[in-house]
């Protein structure tokens, strides 16, 4: 019977894959890129810093602080690579989000299981000028294939499907199109580089798009019923489970990750139930696929490695950064 031996939990944002003296580059389409959304309003840009003004974030931003940032959560990733490798799996579990890579607006289903052979993954004719420092992880720096359990694919989605989740099977990327970016920063920055990729299966949350976004709570139980599934299939095979996401962003709501981490290191399913979705909501929503994670790795212990709340600006925009161990 299959095991699942290991949980991870990592953030894939470009910021932590540049080295900090290219933040505030990378900081300056903060103001007009992204939503930002916060304490479930939107906000303009200065007036968000106005509102901000008292909780210290302007300290937070500069480049000396940034460095001690960097390290920090790079030390914290070098700590789940470290873990992944001693674990030896044979297959990798990645639940991450759509970026418009498999699905469309047209089409995007809740929860989605890949069980193709193999996902072609290779870097975008173009990328934003602030995100090339990070493109080597998140796009990698040449085109790869990486081969996938499709078998275990298949199986996830069967016995998913019996288990009272409706879950859509999808066996080929569209042509022309790269594996998303959660799944590529999984490979790139916890995998050794220098050997081929641990074969995958990609478990794909819709957290971004309404109207059929996945609950906290439906993610929960989707994480232990993923543990269920993987306990159940017939073959011999160690599995690792990888979330690949958040936290908060594009502003940063510590109030929130702490929430959400403390609630799943409990594995108490009221506060579970206490999260609300109206939290989870543009970039803070990949904290879903953790919440996944955690549902299935409830019975193993949780290590909050590294938590780095990387503003970017006095408005408090940028990524929390997290690296987190079950085992």
């Amino acid at each position: 019977m299959a095991e699942l031996v290991l949980g991870l939990g990592v953030s894939h944002t470009p910021q932590m894959s540049m080295s900090s003296d290219h933040w505030a580059e990378y900081a300056s389409r903060d103001a007009t890129a992204f939503p930002l959304i916060w304490k479930r309003e939107r906000w303009d840009y200065q007036d968000l810093v106005e509102a901000r003004a008292s909780e210290g974030v302007a300290e937070q931003v500069n480049d000396e602080v940034w460095a001690e940032k960097y390290e920090r959560i790079n030390a914290g990733v070098a700590r789940l690579a470290a873990a992944l490798a001693e674990a030896r799996p044979d297959v990798v579990v990645i639940v991450g989000d759509d970026h418009h890579e498999l699905f469309s607006e047209q089409s995007m289903p809740t929860i989605a299981v890949y069980w193709g052979e193999t996902i072609d993954a290779f870097p975008p004719e173009w990328i934003f000028p602030a995100v090339e420092p990070a493109a080597w992880a998140l796009f990698g720096e040449r085109p790869e294939t990486y081969p996938c359990d499709s078998e275990l694919g298949k199986f996830l989605i069967t016995d998913l499907n019996r288990r009272g989740f409706d879950v859509a099977q999808v066996n080929a990327a569209p042509e022309g199109q790269s594996a998303g970016h959660p799944f590529i920063a999984i490979r790139n920055r916890l995998m050794d580089r220098d050997r081929d990729p641990i074969p995958m299966v990609p478990v794909v949350l819709n957290t971004y798009f309404p109207p059929n976004t996945p609950t906290p709570v439906r993610c929960w139980e989707l994480g232990k019923a993923l543990a269920a599934s993987i306990a159940a299939y017939p073959e011999d095979i160690r599995v690792a489970v990888v979330a690949s996401g958040g936290l908060s962003h594009f502003v940063i709501d510590e109030s929130i990750d702490r929430r959400m981490l403390e609630a799943v290191a409990s594995g108490d399913e009221r506060r579970i139930a206490e999260l609300e979705a109206e939290d989870f909501v543009s970039g803070t929503s990949e904290g879903l696929c953790w919440i996944a994670v955690g549902g299935a790795c409830e019975s193993l212990d949780m290590e909050l490695v590294a938590y780095v709340p990387g503003y970017r600006t006095e408005a408090g925009t940028g990524t929390a950064m997290c690296a987190t161990i079950w085992s």
